[in-house]
Parts: structure tokens; sequence; C-alpha cells
């Protein structure tokens, strides 16, 4: 194969321009500055560990004659196996293969003229490597055609780009007007010719995707320990509220979210319709309000913010004592995860 050596020592300073730019480019072929010559590796990803059938597209500046030969070389530790090699537009004889340092070189003889222009040749019997690498397929011919590109096996030409974006999650009971964190709701003493009311904010901010939801269970009845206050009726128009009228409810505003397209859901017993309506609240409800897009409220914010109202009022046959009720919030966040998360 002296043509190859003769061959080989022309291009050498060329070809190795063309494996330095080949190190730091992430291409599958490369025009190798020999009258457009251009090599192409198909499939160009592989993985590993698999049985591989190359096919190599080269386009030829001069034709390949009859006792020609061409010669493919790949690196000796990227794949295993006896290669053949065969081309689309002239068929060659048996192939040999030897190695040189590194590499593995396979060539045949061509017995049918191979003409100038695009050509397929093909390397079958080949396995990949058990691990990744990116491996060059270097093609000569006998005519001073050339050519190189990568076939990358699993993933040694990928990066994985990873960053985290932090949870964000927090809940605080605040009074009315949102200036300060509060835990009570006093209405002071009712008269039979006026409605009590006490009013807080339930404030949630999250970045979860999907929004939050505020779940609620209370102690029991608006009871003094031995006299309970009549409940509002459920119901998702609320109860009318009347002075005069012995009733205990609450009136809840669920408010609205800074997610964009987000809306609130107010379970539907606890809708208290009118400003003037209440609805009972409940031993347990599962979901008070449910947002589905994230919220971001202001510093202070009456808008995005859920404002509960408790009310109260009397008769003249209402027992005296001091009513209570506890009630606690608690906040669940809908995160949206991926079925598959990238890994490191």
């Amino acid at each position: 194969m002296f043509y190859t050596k003769k061959l080989r020592g022309v291009l050498s300073t060329v070809l190795l321009s063309c494996v330095m730019v080949l190190g730091l480019s992430s291409t599958t072929s490369i025009n190798t500055l020999a009258a457009g010559v251009v090599l192409t590796v198909s499939p160009v990803n592989q993985l590993v560990a698999t049985a591989n059938t190359v096919t190599l597209g080269l386009t030829t500046t001069t034709a390949v004659p009859v006792t020609g030969i061409i010669e493919v070389v790949y690196p000796t530790a990227g794949y295993t196996g006896t290669p053949t090699l065969s081309v689309a537009l002239g068929v060659v004889g048996a192939t040999t293969t030897t190695t040189s340092g590194s590499d593995t070189i396979a060539s045949a003889v061509v017995n049918t003229i191979i003409p100038v222009g695009a050509n397929s040749i093909t390397v079958t019997g080949l396995t990949t490597s058990a691990t990744a690498n990116n491996n060059l397929f270097t093609v000569y011919t006998s005519a001073g055609d050339y050519g190189a590109a990568f076939q990358y096996v699993g993933s040694a030409n990928q990066v994985t780009v990873r960053a985290v974006v932090p949870i964000t999650l927090s809940f605080a009971i605040r009074n009315a007007a949102d200036t300060a964190n509060t835990n009570s709701c006093d209405m002071g003493n009712l008269s039979v010719s006026a409605v009590g009311s006490c009013a807080y904010r339930l404030k949630v901010a999250t970045n979860a995707e999907n929004g939050y939801t505020i779940n609620t269970v209370t102690t029991g009845n608006f009871t003094n320990g031995t006299n309970n206050f009549v409940n509002a009726a459920l119901g998702t128009s609320g109860t009318p509220q009347t002075a005069g009228i012995e009733l205990y409810g609450a009136r809840i505003n669920k408010g609205s979210i800074t997610g964009v397209g987000g809306t609130t859901i107010l379970a539907p017993v606890y809708d208290a319709g009118s400003s003037n309506n209440v609805s009972y609240v409940n031993t347990s409800v599962a979901a008070l309000v449910t947002a589905d897009k994230p919220n971001n409220p202001a510093s202070t914010d009456l808008i995005n913010t859920t404002l509960v109202t408790h009310e109260a009022s009397i008769n003249t046959s209402t027992a005296a004592g001091i009513y209570t009720q506890k009630v606690t919030y608690t906040i669940t966040p809908s995160f949206s995860i991926p079925a598959s998360i990238p890994q490191n």
C-alpha cells in the first residue's frame, strides 16, 4: 500500500489542521479543503455497545478507477468487530484490516469505477464501544480524495446544563389593611341593633406553577362552652345576615392572584354570595380557596390576598358569655413535576 503512505505524507499537514479543527467543533462533517470534498457519517449519533452499520457519504472530485483503493480509518478503541466495506456506485473487493497505532485501517480494491460526485461507503460489522466516545472516521481514495467526520457514541458530545430555581412559599395571617400580622379577630361587644364583625387577610406567596390551596379546620362551633351560636347555613349563596337575628358565619373574598392567566376558586360551601351573606365555617374544609397559578402579593396588598370577615348577630335571648372559635389554616402548594428530570 505504497500509494497510501505517499498520500498521507503529502497530506499530513492538511490532515493535522483538519483534526485540530474537528477537535474544536461539534459539527458532523467537514470540508477538507480539497476541491470541496466532504465526508458525512450516518448515524451521526449512536448508542454504546450497539451493532453499528456506518454509512459514509463521500463527495469525490476525481473518479476512482478499477483497481483503485478506498481506505477507511477509525479508532481502534472505538469499535469492535471485523468491518466490511461496500460502495453504492462501485463494487469493492474483500476488505483487509490493519492497525496503525490507535487507528484501524479497513481498505478494499475497487472493482468498478467510482464516478465523480456523491458516493456512499457502507461499513458493516462494527459494534460501538461500551463507553462514550467521539470517534473520528477518515476516508482516503487512491484518486486523491479524502475527508473526515465524527460518529458520536453515547453522550461524549453532550453537556447537561443545570440550574435550580428555589421554591418560594410563605404564608401570613394579616390584619384587614395588610399592614401587620395578626392571630386574633375580635368582634367586641355584640348588639341586637347591629351585626358585629372582624376581619383578617390570608396572604400566600409562592412560585408553585400550579398555585396553592388554602385548607381550614376549626375547633367546632362558635361557643361560650355551654351555648352555641346559630350557624349560617351551608350553601353556594350564603345566608343573609340581619341585625337582631342570632347567626354566626363568615364572608370570604377570595381576591385575585398575580400569576398570568390564573384564577382563584372559592369552595362552594363558603361562597358568601352578596356582601350581606355569610356561610357556616365548618369544622373541616379540604379546599377553602384554590389558586391555579403562582401568587406574589405586594408588601401591602388588598387585591391578591383572601379577606375573611367573621360576623355574628344576636337577639334578645342569646345567652351571655364570651364566645370563641379557633380556625386553623394550612397551605398546600401545587408544583408541576416533569415525568423525567435530567440528571448530571
